[in-house]
């Protein structure tokens, strides 16, 4: 199976945070789809016990409920819904940029990055559906707020400094999501996956701060 560009941006850009409002273009939890659903390969926590006649305090006798970890990487089903969350964003705040940034430097990296994420969240998506997990549909109500924000100052030379804040930040963040997921991740092809997208973002990551450096 080729997993070399596979998964999403959101493999990336995980919390695009967009500045002046400092409101974080992250997996808003009112909007995300059917959290309940995670695949079944990785579904190990223990469901409560019934209380039945006899039973003390809830508890069979003998049995051993188990403790979620909490960690970001608890489940790769909600690894997968947050990176396809994050690519949502990613790929509207992009996309926004190749017609409103004024810096050549920003429109180019914009547009790379529009390819590279959408041809990533196919690929998001055919992993998920093979592995039954649901994902949201579309960005959430802060990521459209804040990207209504940023298209304020279209054609400015503070669009582009917005615009770079903010994609550096997201880049930042979506790395650390990787690597999580690389050291922590239940199954062995979401962790595949976060792996070959470490390097595609990396290089995102790069390009958006040579951009900065030509301010």
């Amino acid at each position: 199976m080729r997993m070399g560009h596979r998964f999403t941006a959101a493999a990336a850009a995980l919390v695009l945070a967009t500045a002046p409002a400092g409101a974080a273009l992250a997996c808003d939890k009112g909007e995300e789809t059917d959290k309940k659903t995670e695949y079944t390969a990785e579904h190990t926590a223990d469901k409560k016990s019934e209380k039945k006649p006899g039973e003390q305090h809830g508890k069979k006798p003998g049995k051993k409920h188990g403790k979620r970890t909490g960690t970001r990487a608890e489940t790769d089903g909600a690894f997968l819904r947050t990176a396809r969350q994050a690519g949502l964003a990613e790929i509207a705040m992009s996309r926004d940029a190749a017609k409103n940034a004024v810096m050549p430097c920003v429109k180019k990296t914009a547009e790379t990055l529009v390819k590279d994420h959408t041809t990533m969240d196919k690929e998001l998506r055919d992993l998920a559906r093979r592995l039954k997990v649901t994902l949201p549909g579309k960005e959430t109500t802060e990521q459209r707020r804040s990207l209504r924000d940023m298209r304020k100052k279209a054609h400015k030379r503070e669009y582009d400094t917005l615009w770079l804040k903010a994609a550096e930040a997201g880049h930042v963040q979506a790395l650390e999501l990787l690597d999580d997921e690389i050291a922590k991740g239940k199954n062995a092809e979401v962790r595949e996956a976060a792996r070959m997208a470490r390097p595609i973002i990396a290089a995102h990551l790069a390009k958006v701060q040579v951009c900065q450096k030509e301010r």
